[in-house]
């Protein structure tokens, strides 16, 4: 049967409605191991009505009488000696499972799966998080922003730290930085003695494109677009490195995001001038993940601004 089955459904309220709770389950092994009804009270903090209120929902539910209330010692029934072990094991995996929560909500234990396009914002945060919280897995994640932030909806990564150009209205985004677009030239060409280069100086170039989906992609093409030109296409790859590589090599020129050039000293990170139009690092996830102590935390590391 699959469970949209109305029988099933209606069983199930059945159960959610009779004496079958993990409480009940407690209090009739707590009066069996105390051998009585106020001493079982007394250990678990509660009242004795309480107790056999539980007692007497668990035994509606279970349709017989489940201890000999007549004995001094609260004895088992036969009924009652067929569950009273099945109920131990019963509580001793839920105190495990409850045990198990309070580690993960003290962020004592738990994973955090961690996408990224710019690894070079994203690795430092994971290396202050890793020493912060030894204790948290971390999976990782690399891609596009397009890929990420289906990732993010599709529950495949816990949190995505992605270069955008807008804020998604439908994910909590955290700014953590704006990025300027940058010209990557061989250190050995003229343009690299420029502190700069204008916009306008774009158009003609031949380019290393990043690949559909891409921020760095769309705010090259829009920067072109500003200028009323159209890429002269070098090649088109697929990661921030191959491009860079690329550039180094002498394909042609590529445009990267600010911040994302790294120390290679074959190249050299020309800002682009009279293109004002930014992209941001954003940390994105789910609104309901924030919840999550390992996210919160992580989040928290970040210090970005509030949710935009």
């Amino acid at each position: 049967m699959t469970g949209d089955d109305p029988r099933s459904e209606r069983a199930s309220r059945r159960r959610e409605g009779s004496g079958l709770s993990i409480g009940a389950l407690r209090a009739f092994v707590g009066v069996v191991d105390h051998g009585s009804f106020s001493r079982a009270a007394a250990a678990m903090g509660v009242s004795q009505p309480n107790i056999s209120n539980q007692i007497n929902a668990l035994e509606q539910a279970c349709g017989a009488r489940l201890l000999n209330r007549r004995s001094h010692d609260q004895s088992l029934t036969d009924v009652g000696r067929e569950l009273y072990t099945r109920a131990r094991l019963v509580i001793s995996r839920m105190n495990d499972f409850e045990a198990t929560a309070r580690l993960f909500g003290g962020i004592k234990r738990g994973r955090l799966v961690i996408g990224f396009s710019t690894p070079p914002f994203t690795m430092p945060l994971i290396a202050e998080y890793r020493r912060t919280y030894p204790d948290i897995e971390i999976g990782t994640r690399l891609g596009n922003t397009q890929s990420l932030i289906r990732d993010v909806i599709e529950c495949r990564v816990d949190v995505a730290m992605v270069s955008m150009l807008e804020p998604d209205n439908s994910l909590a985004c955290h700014l953590l930085r704006e990025q300027g677009l940058n010209l990557v030239v061989p250190a050995d060409h003229p343009f690299a003695q420029r502190e700069a280069i204008d916009v306008k100086e774009l158009a003609g170039l031949s380019l290393i494109l990043r690949e559909e989906g891409s921020v760095t992609r769309a705010l090259t093409e829009q920067a072109l677009a500003w200028v009323g030109a159209t890429p002269t296409t070098a090649l088109v790859l697929e990661s921030r490195e191959a491009v860079k590589e690329a550039a180094a090599c002498g394909i042609g020129f590529a445009c990267i995001l600010e911040g994302e050039t790294g120390s290679d000293r074959r190249l050299k990170a020309l800002p682009i001038r009279g293109f004002r139009r930014t992209a941001g690092v954003y940390l994105v996830s789910l609104r309901e993940s924030a919840e999550i102590p390992a996210l919160g935390a992580f989040l928290g590391l970040a210090g970005g601004g509030g949710e935009i």
